[in-house]
C-alpha cells in the first residue's frame, strides 16, 4: 500500500558513539531509505557476544527516541531502537490542529509506520540481533503507528502496545475539555475523521498469527475501556490483555513507564529464552 511505498528499503545506516548507560553503549542512528525517507534515533546495546533479541520502542512526540532513556537500569541482553517522529507531528495534537492543519499532519502521519518498519529492517540486518527475535513494543502516541508498521512488516514477530485503544473518535472526545460537554463526541468525530486511515482497529487483525500484548491502564480516564476493548476486538488470536491498576500515563511519569515497559519485557516471547534453550538433555 501507500506506506509501503513511501518506506523503500534501506540504502544506509550510519551509527555515532553516544556515550554508555551501566553495560549498555549508546548510538546514534541515521537509517536513508530508498525512497528519500531519513530516520533519526538512538540505539541501546549491550556488551553481549551472542545474537540478542531486538526491540524497537517508542512513546509519545515530545519524547522522540529518548524513549530508551526510560528503561530499566538494565533489561538483560536486548537490543533496543528508539526513533525521532517527522518534525511536521505536533507535540499535542489537538481539534484544532486536526481541522485546520490535517493535510499536513497526515502526509507526515504516513511516514511514521514506513520509519518504523525501516528500523525493523535495519535491527534485524545487524550482527548482534536475532533475525528471528525482533519485536515492537509503543505507548500511547505511538500504539496506531506501530499497529500499522507490525500489521505490514512481518520482520516485527511479537508485538506489545502499551496504554493504546482503538476508536479515535471515543479517545479524543474523552481527552477534550469543550463546553458545552454535548459538542466533544461531535467535535471529535470531526477532528479525528480525516485520520480513519491510521485507525490501529482497521489494521490489527494482520498482525495474526504473531502475538499481540495490550497493557491498559483500568482508571484510565484518557483511554475509555470501550476504545481498549474496540482494539483487542479487532486483534486475532494469540492475543492478551493485561489490565494495570494504574491512572494515565505522563511522558514525563518515568516510574510508570518502567513498570509498564517491564511488564511487557517480562512477557513478550522473543525476550525469554529461546526454544532450544528450554528442551532439557
Amino acid at each position: 500500500g501507500m506506506i509501503a511505498s513511501l518506506r523503500g528499503r534501506l540504502v544506509a545506516a550510519e551509527t555515532s558513539a553516544a556515550g554508555f548507560r551501566g553495560r549498555y553503549a549508546i548510538q546514534r542512528v541515521r537509517l536513508s531509505s530508498s525512497t528519500g525517507l531519513e530516520v533519526t534515533g538512538r540505539l541501546l546495546r549491550p556488551a553481549s557476544t551472542t545474537p540478542a533479541p531486538a526491540i524497537l520502542l517508542n512513546d509519545g512526540r515530545e519524547v522522540n527516541s529518548r524513549a530508551i532513556d526510560y528503561l530499566p537500569a538494565d533489561f538483560g541482553d536486548v537490543v533496543v531502537l528508539s526513533i525521532d517522529y517527522p518534525e511536521a507531528i505536533p507535540y499535542t495534537v489537538g481539534v484544532k490542529d486536526m481541522v485546520f492543519n490535517g493535510g499536513t499532519i497526515r502526509k507526515a502521519a504516513r511516514l511514521i509506520p514506513a520509519s518504523f518498519s525501516l528500523g525493523g529492517e535495519w535491527l534485524a540486518m545487524r550482527q548482534d540481533v536475532d533475525a528471528e527475535r525482533v519485536g515492537i513494543v509503543a505507548t500511547s502516541f505511538a500504539v496506531p503507528f506501530a499497529t500499522i508498521a507490525a500489521a505490514m512488516d512481518a520482520r516485527f514477530r511479537d508485538v506489545g502496545l502499551i496504554y493504546g485503544a482503538g476508536d479515535f473518535a471515543t479517545v479524543m472526545a474523552a481527552n477534550i475539555t469543550l463546553r458545552p460537554r454535548f459538542l466533544r463526541r461531535p467535535a471529535a468525530w470531526l477532528a479525528t475523521r480525516a485520520f480513519r486511515e491510521f485507525a490501529p482497529e482497521r489494521h490489527v487483525a494482520q498482525i495474526a498469527p504473531r502475538p499481540l500484548l495490550m497493557i491498559n491502564g483500568i482508571d484510565d480516564p484518557q483511554m475509555p475501556r470501550e476504545a481498549v476493548q474496540s482494539l483487542y476486538d479487532a486483534a486475532r488470536e494469540p492475543k492478551t490483555v493485561i489490565w494495570l491498576r494504574t491512572g494515565h500515563l505522563l511522558p514525563t511519569d518515568s516510574v510508570l513507564i518502567r513498570a509498564l515497559v517491564d511488564t511487557a519485557l517480562a512477557r513478550l516471547p522473543i525476550l525469554s529464552r529461546p526454544a532450544s534453550a528450554r528442551i532439557a538433555p
